[in-house]
Parts: structure tokens; C-alpha cells; sequence
């Protein structure tokens, strides 16, 4: 296992492409996890981030890039989806993941605990396991940060109650939480980067590392982007007669 600083190190200013797709989503087809991966070492990525056991365990084979697991896991009992139980990080672990991202918001899951509660627990079972608090807002990361997490990312930001947009990254939040978290952590950018230009801002703006998926991995959403705002243009042209 890579230390943590080594993984730090490799992280550092780079992109990190989450290769993920649902079941109904046009191109989920049998390997399709891996085409994505493969992509993303091959156009110069840092690192990946991956859900389920079994997808981390068939890209794990292909690369000794820095891999960012975790397994969504919902239910109508509970908000918390991402990695929510020590069972799930034990499998992600096991699967081959370097860092193990979890919801750290204050939202409470299955057992009736805040979702944060677990990263005590991940600390102490693994202890060189790097862990991804993925969190709403600044206070949340603050908080994860303190009690063990080793990195956050405001990927459950579009999760807040009044959120200040849904289709595009926050920059005015991530320079909150990048004030926050200094000397606490590493803040990793998540949510709605579309653009190199984003991404770049970013790393401007403090984050350590850029993670992007849909605006890569997705090209049916790259589409829906582009035909919702050009219908939205045609319907403000002048008709011409």
C-alpha cells in the first residue's frame, strides 16, 4: 500500500476522472468501467475514482494509479448513500482502493448515527487507509477534517438545502472550504466542473486536485448541456419573416 504522502504527492495539481455510469444510462454496456478507466490513463490522469467492489477490483488490475473507492449503496431509510457502513469500507478496501471516500454530512444514516460517526471507526480498523470525506459545505468539511478524515471534497453539495446552483461549480464555497481546512487538510474540487478553464480555476482557487466525471464519462449529459442551452437560444431569436 502506498503511503499517504506518496499518494498526496501523486494527486497534486492533476485530474482525477470518476469513471462511473448507471444502469440506464445509454452507454452502460459490459466494460464499459474499464473503456472509461483505460481512457483516463491514457489522456494523462492522476487518479480515478470508482464505485462498487467489483469495478475497483477490475481497474485495479490494469493501473497503480491512485484509486478512489467507494460502493453507493441506497435506501429508504437513510439520505446516506456513499460507503455508508463498515462493511461497504471493508469491501472497498479489500477491492483494492487507495482512499475510501464516505459521506462525512451530519445527515443520519441506517443506524441512526450522523454519517460522520464512521470515520473514527475507518481510522482505527485502517489506519494507513487514506479517507475522501465527501461533504455539503465548509463547516462539514471542517468538521471531518478533524476527526480523521484526510481529504475532502464538496461532492454532496447539490444536497444542501438552499444550494446556489446545481448545473455549475460553486467557486464562491470552494474558497470557504479551502479557508477552513487550511492546516487541517487537502481539498479536493468536485461537482459540475464541465471545462479545462474550471478546472484550472480550482487549482487556482486551493483545491489540491480536480475530480470530473460526467463532463468526461457521460457523453449523453454532455449532449443534454449542449441542446438545452442551444433550444434556450433559439427561443429568444428574433423570428425572421
Amino acid at each position: 500500500m502506498k503511503s499517504k504522502l506518496v499518494l498526496i504527492e501523486q494527486l497534486k495539481n492533476g485530474l482525477i476522472v470518476s469513471c462511473q455510469a448507471k444502469l440506464d444510462d445509454p452507454i452502460y454496456v459490459p466494460g464499459i468501467i474499464e473503456a472509461m478507466a483505460d481512457s483516463a490513463i491514457w489522456g494523462g490522469a492522476a487518479g480515478l475514482r470508482l464505485n462498487t467492489p467489483e469495478q475497483i477490483k477490475a481497474v485495479r488490475q490494469r493501473t497503480n494509479l491512485p484509486i478512489i473507492g467507494l460502493w453507493k449503496i441506497h435506501s429508504e431509510n437513510s439520505p446516506v448513500f456513499i460507503t455508508p457502513t463498515m462493511e461497504a469500507v471493508r469491501a472497498v478496501v479489500e477491492a483494492g482502493a487507495d482512499i475510501v471516500a464516505i459521506d462525512a454530512t451530519d445527515r443520519i444514516n441506517e443506524e441512526g448515527k450522523k454519517a460522520y460517526e464512521i470515520i473514527p471507526l475507518i481510522k482505527e480498523e485502517f489506519p494507513d487507509t487514506m479517507i475522501l470525506a465527501d461533504i455539503r459545505n465548509a463547516a462539514e468539511a471542517s468538521q471531518a477534517l478533524q476527526i480523521g478524515a484526510d481529504l475532502v471534497a464538496p461532492t454532496l453539495y447539490r444536497f444542501n438545502d438552499h444550494p446556489k446552483s446545481i448545473d455549475s461549480p460553486d467557486f464562491e464555497m470552494l474558497c470557504e472550504i479551502v479557508r477552513v481546512c487550511e492546516s487541517l487538510g487537502h481539498v479536493l474540487m468536485e461537482g459540475k466542473i464541465n471545462t479545462p478553464e474550471e478546472a484550472i480555476q480550482s487549482l487556482y482557487l486551493g483545491a489540491h486536485a480536480v475530480v470530473v466525471g460526467s463532463a468526461i464519462t457521460r457523453p449523453h449529459l454532455t449532449t443534454l448541456r449542449f441542446t438545452v442551452k442551444m433550444d434556450k437560444y433559439q427561443k429568444k431569436m428574433p423570428q425572421m419573416y
